[in-house]
């Protein structure tokens, strides 16, 4: 796995959740919603271990701490291949294109999505 630290874990997975919440309320569709809410509450649970961290840690190589982001490889991968049906504005699909891969990457550099 590609070193990232926490600093950038912490930020990016911030910023997968800002866009999920915002692709949740988006969404009229129910099961897209549960997709949306399922990836949305892992990575949440991940940034609530990891705010657990001292500042001094934000500097050391990040390595998932819950067994659900380990395993949310195929939650990510979901999401972006349904993006386009999905959410029907162009700015969500877009953003959401730009933030997902480098969250998964976050999960396993075999996270390809």
């Amino acid at each position: 796995m590609t070193a990232k630290s926490i600093d950038y874990a912490i930020n990016t997975l911030t910023a997968a959740v800002r866009l999920l919440e915002n692709a949740y309320w988006e969404s009229s569709d129910i099961q897209c919603k549960d997709r949306v809410f399922d990836l949305y509450s892992v990575i949440n649970e991940e940034l609530t271990e990891l705010s657990k961290l001292s500042v001094n840690d934000l500097e050391l190589p990040f390595e998932p701490i819950t067994d659900n982001f380990s395993e949310a490889c195929k939650k990510f991968g979901l999401l972006m291949n349904n993006l386009e049906t999905w959410f029907a504005r162009s700015s969500t699909v877009q953003s959401l294109r730009e933030v997902l891969p480098k969250a998964a990457l976050l999960v396993s550099d075999s996270c390809h999505i």
